[in-house]
Formats: structure tokens, C-alpha cells, sequence
């Protein structure tokens, strides 16, 4: 079994991958680099307990990684706690995409696995919307060319960046009013944050399309797909792990004497 993850600015999303690559268990950790690599690894090791054969059933780790720091905690935990060596996955020719983009070398390895990923399992036109610590919008061509696309504020930053911004504010959770006239202050907040994002999606969405592609499959992954891309219409649907199955699927194509 291999064992993937997404290193995210605020969470480590881990999969448990299968031999036929779909993603069989899921955990999240905070990726906190001043966590001891001993402290990372005893809680990996708890979390793989979970799996039949436990930690030991797990042949391989491969991580798409956006911050260093915690990968190298990752890394040394993993050698020392689980006896893996860490594979990281990175753009490359072996992948079989290419990035049309004027900065390639800046483009995240988590949005080069939502290319992948959605190439793989989503064949066409594909705008992935990854909803995590940023709203990201990677348009990906039918032969899997990533050809750039959008970065927005993620929505638990923007409520966040409220609360701590401004004296009299609360802090909000998740929930979208029936009205887009809020009554109350949190009615309010909940509407400009939430309601305000499903439109800044669906525009987004609506104008790429306009531009590029009108058949293009927008598809949803990451942390709050699930609780939230149901309030955007223009999304076809949602796809959880796309980032972990591309990290996945990279690795048999990175490390094929290894998958």
C-alpha cells in the first residue's frame, strides 16, 4: 500500500492508497514544523494503526509538499518511525503533462497533482477548485497541459482574517443564511464570507469557461469541498482526494522501479 500526502500551509492531508489508486483512508494532521520529528512520527504511526497490517502495510511514502520546513520533520519521522523513506512528488517530464505557464517553476506541486489527477481520473477540458488554505483554480487542457488559472483567499482565512482584523467582530462559523440579507451581525459576516465566496466561485468558474473552454468539467477537491462546493452551481462535482490520487499516480510515474 502506498501512503500519500498533501502538505498543506495549514494541514497534512494523508491517503492510504490501494492497488487499484483509489484513496482507502484518510487523516489530517497539522502541518506544524515545530513539531519534533518523534512527536510527527509516534502520531503517524497511531494513525496508520488504523490499516489491516498496520504501519507495516504501508510500502512507500510520497508527499506533494508547499511547505519545507515541515517536510523535512516529515521526512525524518517517516525514516525513523515508519522505516520509509520520503518520495517527493515534483513536476517532471515523466509525469506526462506538460506546464504551460510563464513561471513553472512557481507552481505548486499540490496544483501539478490536481492536474494530474483530474487528466487521470476526469478525461476533457478540467477546472479543478481546490478549496484550502487558498481558493486555487487550475485550468488543465484535455491532453493535461496546466495552463495557469487563479488564486483566491481561502474562506476559513477570509472569516479568520475578519475576526482579527476588526475589534467588534465576531468570530463566525460555517453556516449560509436562506437570505442574502443578513438581520444579524453573524448573519451578516456568514453571508459576506460564505455566500460571497460561492459567488466569487461560480464567477470565477463562469468567466474561465467564457474565456477558454464553455465545456469544461469544474471539478472540487480539498479540506472543505464537501461542506461547501454544494453551494456553488457551476461546479459538475466533487472529487475529495483528486490532489492525493494525483500524488499517487505521480509516484508510479517519478519512481516506476520503486511503485
Amino acid at each position: 500500500m502506498l501512503l500519500v500526502a498533501d502538505i498543506g500551509n495549514t494541514e497534512t492531508v494523508f491517503g492510504a492508497r490501494d492497488s487499484g489508486g483509489g484513496i482507502v483512508r484518510r487523516w489530517r494532521i497539522r502541518s506544524d514544523p515545530r513539531r519534533t520529528p518523534d512527536e510527527v512520527g509516534v502520531l503517524v504511526r497511531q494513525l496508520l494503526e488504523a490499516l489491516p497490517g498496520g504501519a507495516a502495510a504501508c510500502e512507500a511514502l510520497c508527499v506533494a509538499s508547499v511547505v519545507p520546513n515541515f517536510t523535512d520533520v516529515l521526512a525524518e519521522a517517516s525514516e525513523r518511525h515508519l522505516g520509509l523513506p520520503l518520495r517527493e512528488f515534483r513536476w517532471s517530464g515523466e509525469l506526462g503533462i506538460r506546464l504551460d505557464v510563464d513561471e513553472p517553476e512557481r507552481v505548486g506541486p499540490d496544483r501539478v497533482a490536481n492536474a494530474l489527477g483530474a487528466h487521470l481520473a476526469y478525461p476533457g477540458p478540467a477546472i479543478v477548485v481546490d478549496f484550502g488554505t487558498a481558493t486555487t483554480f487550475d485550468v488543465v487542457a484535455e491532453d493535461g497541459t496546466f495552463l495557469g488559472g487563479a488564486i483566491a483567499p481561502g474562506i476559513q482565512v477570509a472569516a479568520a482574517s475578519l475576526f482579527s482584523h476588526t475589534a467588534l467582530l465576531p468570530r463566525i462559523g460555517f453556516g449560509v443564511p436562506e437570505t442574502v440579507i443578513g438581520r444579524t451581525t453573524v448573519e451578516n459576516l456568514q453571508i459576506g464570507v460564505f455566500v460571497g465566496a460561492s459567488l466569487m466561485v461560480d464567477g470565477l468558474v463562469e468567466r474561465i469557461r467564457a474565456e477558454w473552454e464553455p465545456e469544461a468539467r469544474a471539478v472540487a477537491t480539498g479540506g472543505l469541498a464537501a461542506r461547501f462546493a454544494s453551494r456553488c452551481a457551476k461546479l459538475d462535482l466533487i472529487d475529495a482526494d483528486l490532489t492525493l490520487k494525483g500524488i499517487g499516480w505521480g509516484h508510479d510515474r517519478l519512481y516506476p522501479s520503486r511503485a
